[in-house]
């Protein structure tokens, strides 16, 4: 890593904790805006729990969490939690009405046409960040499958022509599996051979490139890189990096450039930081890799303000398939806990990370 670099990123926490205090509301605790100044809903509204999930974890990232911040934004996640463990916003929900409709009748796929897949991947996101901020949530989500037919029955059902959406329902299968051992001790003793069950179902879709795509399929190479990073979420979410074949991830990420939004230019570098933890295999190459993509990085970060765009001078308008902003050119709370977890990433392929002092999120 460069002086420069390395200068940039040690003045990153203070620039995005201030970033984080203009996002956030002083009349209702815990809740911050998603983009600077453009979002088409304000705080009287009953909305905004991913923005709060981001802030939990930027500052769980950042170690910059106060009790007082810590009350807030758990007080406000819970607040969007049902009987049934659910934890989802219901104005994302009639946002993305039209979006979910339009692709379900498109692609002949209604998994998600009443909002069942993303009220699941809200949960998710929303149990992580209330574990970072050493909470839990009221309720246990019960909607996954706890046997092996019926693990099978679900991660086969997946729509594998579309490798992203189907390893991220791998990903919160085995999150629920693991975290609600965790959090409520449920089917503790099981619970190890059931998470091997979902990995040795989810690999018959396993390519000879190394990443994870239904046979025969023409993927581009951008979707292969984010079903990889999908699956390694999904053992960093059991705790584990038992996967095979880093060296091909390894390969299939160094092959190609990245100058996309803020998810693209995250998941590349998440796909070769779990490998690096595996072996040394063209690590120098990796590492200057990662130089390459910091610079990417700020070409996304407004210095003024602290904090980091989704694509390049623009914030990002659709949260999923609802659209909450106007995207203006300026910094949003998505894109800045995605570059951030990046640069921990990277700091950790540097060995550098105890000097900079940040921490891994839970996810």
């Amino acid at each position: 890593m460069e002086i420069s670099q390395a200068n940039w990123i040690e003045s990153l926490r203070k620039n995005i904790d201030n970033f984080l205090q203009k996002m956030s509301d002083d009349y209702v605790p815990g809740y911050y805006c998603y983009s600077l100044t453009g979002d088409y809903f304000s705080s009287k509204t009953h909305w905004g729990l991913g923005n709060s999930v981001f802030a939990a974890k930027i500052l769980y990232m950042l170690d910059t969490l106060t009790d007082q911040k810590r009350e807030d934004i758990f007080k406000f996640i819970v607040s969007f939690q049902d009987a049934e463990g659910y934890i989802s916003d219901p104005l994302i929900a009639k946002a993305s009405r039209f979006y979910r409709w339009k692709y379900a009748l498109r692609t002949m796929d209604f998994s998600n046409f009443f909002n069942e897949q993303t009220r699941r991947a809200e949960t998710r996101q929303a149990f992580a960040a209330l574990r970072s901020l050493g909470r839990k949530p009221k309720y246990l989500y019960r909607h996954i499958p706890y046997s092996p037919p019926a693990i099978r029955k679900y991660v086969n059902s997946l729509d594998w022509t579309n490798p992203w959406g189907a390893a991220s329902h791998v990903s919160h299968l085995v999150f629920f599996l693991h975290n609600n051992r965790i959090l409520f001790k449920i089917h503790e003793k099981e619970t190890d051979k059931l998470i091997d069950y979902v990995f040795e179902v989810a690999n018959h879709y396993r390519q000879n490139d190394g990443s994870w795509y239904a046979p025969g399929e023409i993927i581009s190479m951008t979707h292969r890189i984010n079903a990889a990073m999908k699956m390694m979420i999904a053992y960093g979410a059991a705790e584990r990096n038992d996967f095979s074949h880093p060296e091909k991830l390894i390969d299939m990420c160094l092959s190609t450039i990245n100058k996309g939004d803020a998810c693209n230019n995250f998941n590349i570098i998440c796909v070769l930081y779990n490998c690096s933890n595996k072996t040394n295999y063209r690590i120098y190459e990796v590492r200057k890799y990662c130089r390459d993509q910091l610079d990417i990085y700020r070409n996304h970060y407004w210095l003024q303000h602290g904090g980091f765009s989704f694509y390049e001078r623009n914030a990002n308008n659709y949260y999923y398939g609802g659209k909450i902003s106007e995207g203006l050119q300026e910094p949003d709370i998505h894109a800045t806990v995605l570059f951030l977890w990046g640069i921990v990433l990277i700091s950790k392929i540097f060995r550098v990370d105890n000097e900079l002092g940040f921490k891994l999120p839970i996810t």
